[in-house]
């Protein structure tokens, strides 16, 4: 079951984007990292035995290394979070679509900030609230439909968690919203690759770049930076193991 579900995550459009990166700039990856990363797309386990996470002392840490993606400590999720957003800003910022990060008073009386990027003036008039998140399709509660369906983790957590929580509410303050949720293995939810098109034809055009030159940039970008991230939660917490 895990098996397939690993299998169908990998196999979605542009999860594979890491692999043909050329490995220079953000888009380089350590031995260590390529390693660990070429292992969990794979399926090839990193320990003999499950063994309880050092990090949480509350979980068990399987042996493919797993748990590390939804981890809740060492703020590992949240740096993962934040590395993406920041690469969408940038795209964004290309596109000269003057995003604001993180803006705050979204909600009146609320201190809560579902816009990790608001774009002003996105269509017919109306500001965009684009809301970025990465979640396993391997977790327990996703993987005997994510053995079945592709990307039923990252369009599920999309429908349930981010557009249950918020979106009513921010179309009530007349904008619209996007939940931008990542899968693990590079996926993603089947909103974005509309607002994919629509950023890359905007920078293609600005800078007079070919549009397939952008797309393969902000793919490739974005793949790197997740799997680089993950195989650095992972080695984070049996230091002694990788190293040896």
């Amino acid at each position: 079951m895990v098996d397939k579900a690993r299998l169908i995550a990998c196999a979605m459009p542009h999860a594979n984007a890491w692999i043909r990166a050329l490995p220079i700039h953000q888009n380089k990856f350590s031995s260590l990292q390529w390693s660990i990363s070429m292992k969990r797309w794979l399926g090839i386990p990193f320990f003999n035995q499950d063994a309880l996470c050092p990090a949480c002392q509350i979980q068990v840490m399987d042996i493919f290394g797993h748990h590390a993606c939804v981890c809740p400590v060492k703020g590992d999720r949240i740096k993962r979070h934040n590395i993406i957003r920041d690469i969408l800003f940038d795209f964004c910022s290309s596109a000269a679509w003057a995003p604001v990060k993180e803006k705050a008073f979204l909600f009146a009386g609320s201190a809560e900030r579902p816009a990790d990027i608001f774009i002003p003036n996105y269509s017919c008039g109306k500001s965009l609230v684009l809301d970025n998140a990465v979640t396993c399709p391997l977790q327990h509660k996703y993987v005997v439909n994510a053995a079945q369906s592709a990307g039923f983790a990252c369009n599920d957590y999309a429908d349930e968690i981010k557009s249950k929580s918020f979106e009513s509410r921010v179309q009530e303050e007349g904008f619209l919203y996007l939940p931008a949720v990542f899968e693990s293995f590079g996926g993603f939810s089947r909103d974005l690759p509309d607002f994919f098109l629509k950023l890359t034809k905007s920078i293609s055009t600005r800078f007079d770049e070919p549009q397939f030159i952008v797309c393969k940039a902000l793919y490739e970008k974005l793949s790197c930076a997740l799997m680089k991230s993950i195989a650095s939660s992972i080695s984070s917490r049996f230091p002694d193991f990788f190293i040896s």
